[in-house]
């Protein structure tokens, strides 16, 4: 098994001391160099190339080190079984030296922390049984009903970690935990690490950029081993998860510390926090809206489970890469709790936008400019004819004409006539989708249209995915979990509607289905899923009269684009397994390219300029696609693994540039034909996370774009070779995912509560 290898391991080395007896008649000094040879390195766990490598500590005052590791008798074991090593108070260097390989400009300036009373924490994230014994419940997508289904390989599910843990469930583990009976006796609180706390438990006493030295390798941890850091060779790489303790400790004893699984901290992100951070137990800014996540895990690169590297998520984040681990206070006047946010378990509250009744010099005038009607805008391709814009944003911001509530939907907006179009799934109901329409001048519900829904086995199940394709007259919705329904876009009756799973064996995805309805001549193109051959169902805008089906492929995100080449039709299809071109009359496959994709990310819209389709995925990376004179020439170009990694937003092209959100770097700019980058942001544009997210359109034909990020902010700025250029930014709504539409001199933007009108510019009357 791969999981035990490194367990192997370090057990061979502890196996090789020889037997006391002999020891007893050895030479004293002999045995004592015999020890020092063959235990120190088992706990070192580096290689003579690891120590000569090590970076030099900066040249400060000397500190108050941690020792290497805890004495007898330093750990605890509690009512629930969960072992706990005491970790001494000490000194150490936070962050990277600005040399050191794989740095980031967040973990700068590297400083000196020290932690100034001695803490308990886990030697191993807390596992499934843990969690259930404590919540009744298990969140784990790595369970034998969920992705584990169909392993050849037999795993006790209660010794893996936790996964598909939020930030809010990781703090109300850790109140009950402190509430149980026996715990509360013993004066036991629990809550999660700080940063500082975590990095300096990892690094254990070491200053190399892991615990086991200056490279990592997959048998030492559950990483992506096809990325090694460091001069570590490629190994294994799981897939999954691995049961806790199966690789070797760090000094101080702890499990897992880099990789498996990223783990929730106290802490919210500040990429420049460390450059006011206190010397002395710090606990993070005061104000962000995502917690720190460290550690890496089992699909990450070696380079991103360093001691040093930050990343975080938004707080309601559930993801099967995302777990915890426990700190215990001892308190000897009994368990007293700190004050848990608010919402612990749910939802963040979104912030409270009133709506705006006082006089203004400008009203809405959707009707004034171009639509925003489907996905992406009036050609699909994130491009928008805009009024002219202001250099920057008002010195207050920008004014919300109007706001509506809505339920909960990461699916866009659509504008068109002067109506506004949006999907949701009601809070008080969770078994009700809805698809609503307002007036887009004052905000009022012209109409709403619901149905019962069962989301069992969709992740992230707050909403809809999809955009409401308006055309002719019509609305055409696509449901989470498969309802297809066409509505007179005048009083929201239906005109027709398909159950696609029912009545069409659809196998909806893990994260529902998300591809908006594509209309193409007399026909609405569905990325369905369809059982068979139905991955892709063409139906008659009209009646719902099924014109064509084609591709075995299950079901992706991504929805479909077509292009023109050599000035026929087609359609670039991309599928958890290949991407494809189709003619959209017939459904003919034309060509084919395997791509598959780790866990069927196929997310982001392809985009097709120069002759070349781009599609980008969240694991395995960019792939270009270059297609020739023929119909069916198609060949790959070129596959970047390792710095163009998208997950959900578009990459929008411009002058030979491709600009794409990576997930590690930020904001991306390379060449399109070569895939060379050229900059990246540095997570500046949206909030680094493990899923970074911002929606970004044209704004006519220059270097001009607008992007919303997921923090609600919209934000004025150019791109272009030479790097990114902010001009302004504004907040216009709460957090959210979901793509904005733009019509006339507004903006329309959703989060999980609210639906807002915000005036861009003045338009002359």
């Amino acid at each position: 098994m791969t999981e035990v290898i490194g367990n192997h391991h370090f057990r061979s080395m502890r196996g090789a001391l020889p037997p006391l007896s002999v020891i007893s008649g050895m030479n004293y000094l002999w045995t004592t160099l015999f020890l020092l040879l063959i235990v120190l390195p088992a706990c070192q766990h580096s290689t003579p190339a690891d120590r000569s490598s090590s970076v030099a500590e900066p040249a400060v005052s000397p500190l108050k080190k941690a020792a290497p590791s805890t004495e007898k008798g330093s750990g605890l074991v509690n009512s629930i079984g969960m072992e706990l090593t005491r970790i001494p108070a000490g000194s150490f260097f936070m962050g990277s030296a600005p040399d050191e390989p794989g740095a980031r400009d967040d973990e700068l300036p590297q400083h000196r922390v020290e932690i100034s009373k001695a803490f308990y924490i886990g030697n191993y994230e807390v596992t499934q049984h843990e969690f259930k014994t404590v919540m009744q419940t298990n969140p784990s997508s790595f369970t034998q009903e969920g992705l584990l289904q169909e392993s050849a390989v037999e795993l006790d599910t209660s010794r893996l970690p936790v996964d598909n843990v939020t930030w809010f469930s990781a703090l109300e583990f850790c109140q009950r935990l402190s509430n149980l009976p026996a715990e509360k006796e013993a004066g036991r609180v629990y809550r999660l690490p700080s940063e500082a706390e975590w990095e300096y438990a990892c690094r254990a006493g070491t200053t190399t950029q892991t615990c086991f030295g200056n490279s990592l390798s997959s048998h030492q941890a559950n990483f992506n081993g096809k990325h090694p850091f460091g001069s570590a060779t490629i190994g294994p790489f799981l897939n999954r998860t691995s049961p806790v303790g199966s690789y070797a400790p760090n000094a101080f004893g702890l499990y897992d510390m880099h990789g498996n699984l990223n783990e929730w901290c106290l802490d919210k992100f500040d990429r420049s926090y460390y450059a006011r951070s206190p010397l002395i137990d710090p606990s993070g800014p005061q104000e962000g809206s995502s917690p720190v996540i460290r550690g890496g895990d089992w699909y990450s690169d070696g380079r991103d489970c360093r001691s040093a590297f930050r990343y975080a998520d938004i707080p309601e984040g559930r993801f099967y890469a995302l777990g915890m681990r426990a700190v215990c206070e001892l308190r000897s006047d009994g368990a007293e709790l700190h004050p848990l946010v608010a919402g612990a378990g749910g939802t963040q509250p979104a912030k409270d936008f009133a709506v705006t009744n006082q006089a203004a010099p400008e009203k809405p005038q959707p009707l004034a400019g171009e639509d925003w009607p489907r996905w992406r805008g009036p050609r699909g391709d994130g491009t928008w004819h805009a009024p002219p814009l202001p250099a920057t944003w008002p010195p207050n911001g920008l004014r919300k004409a109007w706001q509506a509530p809505i339920g909960g939907g990461y699916g866009g907006v659509s504008v068109s006539q002067g109506r506004v179009f949006v999907m949701d799934r009601q809070s008080d109901s969770q078994n009700v989708e809805r698809v609503l329409c307002w007036d887009a001048v004052n905000g009022a519900l012209l109409w709403s249209h619901a149905y019962p829904v069962e989301y069992a086995g969709v992740s992230y199940d707050n909403g809809p995915r999809s955009t409401p394709t308006v055309h002719q007259g019509r609305v055409y919705t696509l449901g989470a979990v498969g309802h297809l329904i066409c509505l007179d876009a005048l009083d929201g009756s239906v005109l027709w509607s398909k159950d696609l799973a029912r009545d069409f064996s659809a196998r909806v995805p893990l994260w529902g289905l998300s591809a908006s309805p594509l209309v193409f001549e007399e026909s609405l193109i569905v990325h369905s899923g369809a059982v068979p051959n139905g991955c892709l169902i063409a139906f008659d805008l009209q009646t719902g009269n099924e014109h064509w089906r084609c591709l075995a492929d299950d079901a992706g995100y991504a929805t479909p684009l077509i292009i023109q080449r050599q000035g026929k039709p087609e359609m670039i299809t991309w599928t958890p397994s290949n991407v494809h071109g189709i003619n959209p009359r017939t459904g003919d496959v034309l060509w084919t390219i395997p791509f598959e994709v780790n866990f069927g990310t196929s997310i982001a819209s392809p985009i097709f300029q120069e002759g070349i389709a781009l599609v980008s995925s969240y694991y395995d990376g960019s792939k270009a696609i270059q297609l020739g004179d023929l119909p069916t020439s198609a060949e790959v170009l070129w596959h970047d693994r390792r710095d163009l990694r998208g997950l959900m937003a578009q990459p929008l092209y411009r002058d030979g540039h491709a600009f794409l959100l990576d997930k590690r770097h930020g904001l991306t700019c390379f060449e399109l034909a070569s895939g060379k980058k050229k900059w990246d942001d540095d997570n500046r544009l949206t909030p680094k996370g493990r899923n970074p997210q911002a929606t970004t359109i044209w704004v006519n034909d220059g270097d001009r774009a607008l992007t919303l990020n997921s923090d609600g902010d919209l934000i004025l700025i150019r791109l272009n070779a030479s790097g990114y250029h902010e001009d302004s930014r504004t907040n216009i709504i709460g957090r959210t995912w979901a793509h904005a539409a733009y019509a006339g001199n507004c903006v329309y933007a959703r989060s999980d509560s609210h639906l807002v009108c915000v005036v861009l510019t003045t338009l002359e009357r």
